[in-house]
């Protein structure tokens, strides 16, 4: 018998509140056990469409009450890879799954799924992910990692990116140690620009592409990044081993204080 886990879904956004509600609503109504799961939004303070999330998600509060805690976090514009790991060190679960707004959950009871899957890694090393219509086994673009994962690491991600390379970033390191996990028959689908399966809105522009479709600095700068930081992957890789051999190698916990639990937590700018 699996033990269930208690599960956060972190989800920076920006200017999408409809499908922000969109991904809510669909992790709700597949999921076997909504009060085990948690789904926390990253809110820049500069979004224009800020207030709209509030009212949008206060419009199905009383289907929303189903999840363990659904809330947001409004802060600086300080980019996805930041804001990520803003949300991990406030989430609550046992489990950490990278999210996004352009995404659906499709398949019901993916949460029982990840109970029998964990099981197979008493260590509680692994990237798990599901199949999101695109990449499938090729690449984990929604990296499903354990609290212990993080605090071995001291980070959920790195900080680094502007717009690309947490999930690779994940997924390399979990490669390199000989725990990466795909789970083939839950779809959570990505409903991105690049698929054919969403327009090319000013979200995706922000950062990542013109609007005549044409990468923009940010991203050359991440491949740049990414290409000049293996050394940093190869040694995290080492401190994942180490916890895998039954070598304690945690950072301390301050990375995963759970936070508050109203709708929205300011953070002090001071």
């Amino acid at each position: 018998m699996s033990t269930p886990q208690t599960i956060s879904l972190l989800c920076p956004t920006r200017g999408r509140p409809e499908q922000a509600l969109r991904l809510a609503l669909s992790v709700l109504n597949t999921a076997s056990q909504p009060q085990r799961v948690e789904l926390l939004f990253y809110v820049d303070d500069d979004d224009r469409k800020q207030s709209e999330y509030l009212e949008q998600f206060k419009t199905h509060k009383p289907k929303l009450d189903r999840f363990r805690r659904c809330g947001f976090l409004l802060g600086e514009a300080i980019g996805i890879s930041k804001a990520w790991n803003e949300l991990a060190s406030r989430c609550e679960g046992n489990l950490l799954i990278m999210a996004a707004d352009d995404q659906t959950y499709n398949d019901f009871g993916w949460d029982d799924r990840l109970d029998i899957e964990t099981q197979k890694y008493p260590d509680e090393i692994f990237c798990m992910w599901f199949n999101e219509g695109h990449w499938q086994e090729k690449l984990c673009t929604f990296p499903i990692v354990s609290r212990k994962w993080c605090q071995t690491l001291g980070y959920f991600t790195t900080g680094l990116f502007e717009c690309l390379y947490d999930d690779m970033w994940i997924w390399e390191i979990a490669k390199r140690v000989g725990r990466l996990h795909y789970i083939p028959d839950i779809l959570t689908e990505h409903l991105h620009w690049g698929y054919g399966k969403a327009e090319l809105d000013e979200t995706y522009q922000h950062k990542q592409v013109s609007a005549d479709k044409k990468l923009k600095p940010a991203v050359y700068r991440d491949m740049d990044l990414y290409c000049r930081t293996v050394a940093y992957r190869e040694t995290d890789a080492r401190r994942i081993a180490a916890v895998m051999q039954g070598k304690v190698y945690l950072y301390p916990a301050e990375l995963m204080v759970p936070g508050k639990s109203t709708i929205f937590d300011r953070r002090d700018k001071d």
